[in-house]
């Protein structure tokens, strides 16, 4: 999604526009999750397991229900390395493009999130009285938060009008004797 100005004819359009948006976030959400499922099952069977036991924690939480989730701060010795605009994995592997996955699958979820709350304030705002006819500005940052100017009319209302002269020839009765 791109920083750029919208016009919606109405609060529906918008509500449409969001939630195919979000099924479009939910989609790419899961195919990072199969190449992620993918590549750490084609690792089991290729490399060394306890990289891969870290992987599978980052995915699916520690392993050990007893221990709380720790946040620790990495070394300064990482495996990327900056250079300017851009950042490259030190190693040939699956590790490097595993990272890549769960990186993008973790941006993905939240814009989910994110959207899903913008869906939610503007069904609410439906709720407390807000006519879905009308129609909006709207401007949805890089930081997922959107700015909505309500307009007067989404649609112009055209009037319809025909002129025409309309003639019905005169009915001709034929008498019939007998």
């Amino acid at each position: 999604m791109k920083d750029e100005i919208m016009h919606f004819h109405s609060i529906e359009e918008l509500q449409s526009y969001l939630g195919n948006h979000l099924k479009i976030l939910k989609k790419k959400s899961e195919e990072y999750s199969e190449a992620i499922g993918e590549k750490i099952r084609f690792e089991n069977t290729t490399n060394d397991s306890t990289e891969i036991a870290e992987l599978k924690e980052k995915l699916e939480g520690p392993l050990d229900p007893k221990k709380k989730k720790t946040v620790k701060k990495r070394d300064q010795k990482t495996n990327w390395h900056e250079l300017g605009p851009i950042s490259v994995y030190d190693g040939i592997g699956t590790k490097g493009e595993l990272e890549i996955y769960f990186k993008a699958l973790e941006k993905a979820k939240s814009k989910i999130e994110k959207i899903e709350k913008i869906k939610d304030a503007i069904d609410n705002l439906i709720s407390k009285g807000v006519k879905r006819e009308l129609g909006c500005t709207a401007f949805l940052n890089q930081d997922l938060t959107l700015q909505v100017c309500f307009i007067k009319t989404g649609q112009p209302k055209t009037k319809f009008s025909y002129k025409s002269i309309f003639t019905i020839p005169s009915e001709i009765i034929h008498e019939v004797k007998i």
